[in-house]
């Protein structure tokens, strides 16, 4: 049997002397990662490869590299929230940006429920699974 698939692999790593973060990551044909950064705007990571596929062969896979200010939220989702038949994909991933733009703020358990109740059909025909990661803000001094 012949399989294939996608895949994005993400890394977050803390940048010494400060409190930013780097986003590493490898994208496989899978739907672009989103970025939301802390004044409320969103990208979608649009840098990939081709997917996983036995008759593609082997061959080196690019990372991407981009630095997240504190407040920063990266959201991954797999393709059963935004692909189905007889809807627009493109349309649907725009939502999901306009969504997480709108709402990003908020705690992230509140923005993946209000996205899955948005987005996510009741009877999906994929899996649908979202997963979403807040760098931590800068912490504010006390007053006395």
């Amino acid at each position: 049997m012949e399989t294939s698939g996608t895949l994005v692999h993400a890394r977050l790593d803390p940048v010494d002397g400060n409190h930013d973060w780097t986003l590493t990551w490898s994208n496989a044909g899978h739907p672009p990662p989103l970025l939301r950064t802390p004044d409320g705007n969103v990208a979608q990571l649009l840098e990939h490869d081709v997917l996983l596929h036995g008759s593609l062969g082997p061959f080196d896979r690019t990372e991407h590299r981009r630095a997240l200010l504190p407040g920063s939220t990266l959201l991954l989702y797999t393709d059963g929230l935004v692909e189905r038949r007889g809807r627009d994909m493109d349309a649907a991933v725009s939502q999901l940006v306009a969504l997480l733009a709108r709402h990003g703020n908020r705690p992230l358990d509140e923005v993946l429920r209000r996205i899955s109740n948005r987005l996510a059909h009741p009877t999906p025909e994929d899996d649908v699974v979202l997963l979403a990661v807040r760098t931590p803000s800068i912490p504010q001094p006390q007053r006395c």
